[in-house]
């Protein structure tokens, strides 16, 4: 056991259309949890997501005829995504790469499954939690096709009862061994408390084991969830950032893509004259347990000396519970603009929000409050973002080339219509961290400040 590595262990990596790269290898694992996490998106049917990521799905190897959303996979039946599952044998990394050809030669969802469940199996630790991480978001949402009563169930037993991995109980345990505690999923481990270490040869164990009982298409979807489940428990404690981000990415709740502002009126300050004098940070979903945007951690300081000395660094900073609930992030927008308009009445000049602290800002911008500019780091493009862009003078989105926990989280990540007012900085490398957006190393390296104009 360990404590929590730094947050910045995140080395850019090589993409390649070439579907032998679709096999288990450390050089091309950063392209396969990017692979995972557009399949993920693919799975959530929204063609306008897809289409505005084009591109990286070509530069991945995954080509129209899965980019082209006319076949649904969203609805598709458990059993139909899980008919013809084998029980694994022979090389498994050949039978990755046989998917992945199969997947693009078809079209069809029940190649992805196979392909992630391949994934799933991997001892690089990464690709492995992103897989285990689109499996849930596919199976644990059609919980009411599986088979947990009768002679199927009975039978599913009679299967892992040999294990002796300790997996067979979990099938009676509460009687929905699917659901972790409360209806958004589990909450990530203090990062004070001791991490787990990597066990790729216990994985491995276990995996296998498994695998080699698929072939029913009634219980294989269980057997796969099992899998996930174990997989997901140790993510959320991985001593791995990025993996614990994935593992998050599971539970995040998909955006409905409509905007209800129904509601307390929106309360519109007057605005006296006079300059825009203080700038402030919003942190995103959980955080709040990182220091990033706290005054006097590294990029804090580098914003503040570089780019904005009327950067926010008195005592009472704004900051919300980064909960995944819905009703957390309105509330925090009410509180934002509450404090943004004490500390600042004649209205904030840059606001710097991350992940889902833009759609915080967002809100606070439809509810009346004044924001010149807003930098988006990394920020799912919901309705409620979409609605404050034009509402916003000026807009600075700052994203990755393709952001695995927004595709994971079936998230969209680009701007559909940005107006004149939007100025788009894309990095240029591919990498894993949702969080690369708000390192000082990256704004250098990616010449952000002097592409976005800031």
């Amino acid at each position: 056991m360990t404590r929590f590595q730094s947050p910045d262990d995140d080395e850019p990596f090589e993409v390649s259309a070439d579907p032998n790269t679709a096999g288990e290898s450390a050089e091309f694992e950063g392209a396969n949890v990017c692979r995972v996490a557009m399949l993920s998106t693919r799975f959530s049917d929204d063609r306008v997501a897809m289409e505005s990521l084009a591109a990286e799905c070509r530069e991945l190897g995954l080509f129209e005829r899965v980019i082209a959303a006319e076949l649904s996979w969203r609805d598709t039946n458990l059993r139909e995504l899980f008919a013809g599952l084998p029980p694994e044998q022979g090389q498994p990394d050949e039978a990755r790469v046989q998917n992945w050809q199969a997947l693009n030669e078809s079209g069809r969802p029940r190649h992805a499954v196979r392909f992630l469940v391949g994934v799933l199996g991997s001892s690089l630790e990464r690709e492995s939690a992103a897989a285990a991480a689109a499996l849930w978001r596919q199976i644990a949402g059609k919980v009411d096709q599986l088979p947990v009563r009768g002679p199927r169930l009975f039978r599913l037993w009679d299967r892992l009862i040999d294990l002796e991995l300790g997996l067979g109980p979990l099938l009676l345990e509460n009687g929905w061994f699917w659901s972790w505690p409360g209806p958004y999923g589990p909450e990530p481990q203090d990062d004070e408390q001791p991490r787990l270490e990597w066990a790729p040869d216990t994985w491995d164990t276990i995996y296998h084991s498994v695998a080699s009982r698929f072939g029913d298409p009634y219980t294989d979807p269980i057997l796969v969830l099992l899998l996930v489940r174990q997989r997901l428990a140790w993510a959320l404690r991985s001593a791995d950032p990025i993996t614990v981000s994935f593992a998050m990415a599971a539970f995040q709740p998909a955006d409905s893509g409509n905007a209800n502002l129904a509601g307390p009126p929106p309360r519109r300050h007057q605005t006296p004259p006079g300059a825009l004098v203080v700038s402030t940070m919003i942190h995103g979903t959980w955080g709040w347990k990182g220091d990033w945007w706290r005054p006097r951690s590294s990029f804090h300081e580098f914003i503040l000396r570089n780019h904005r000395p009327n950067l926010y660094s008195r005592g009472a900073k704004f900051s919300w519970s980064g909960a995944l609930r819905e009703k957390q992030r309105i509330q925090a927008a009410a509180d934002f603009s509450d404090w943004a308009y004490d500390v600042a009445p004649n209205g904030l000049q840059t606001v710097f929000a991350h992940s889902y602290g833009g759609e915080v800002a967002a809100r606070a911008v439809l509810c009346g409050a004044r924001i010149q500019e807003l930098v988006l780091l990394s920020v799912p493009v919901t309705a409620w973002v979409e609605l404050a862009l034009p509402q916003t003078p000026r807009v600075i989105d700052v994203r990755l080339r393709f952001d695995p926990v927004l595709g994971l989280a079936q998230t969209r990540q680009r701007i559909t219509q940005p107006g004149s007012n939007t100025e788009i900085v894309l990095l240029g490398q591919w990498r894993y961290s949702h969080s690369a957006t708000h390192q000082e190393q990256v704004w250098h390296e990616e010449d952000i400040a002097l592409r976005g104009r800031l």
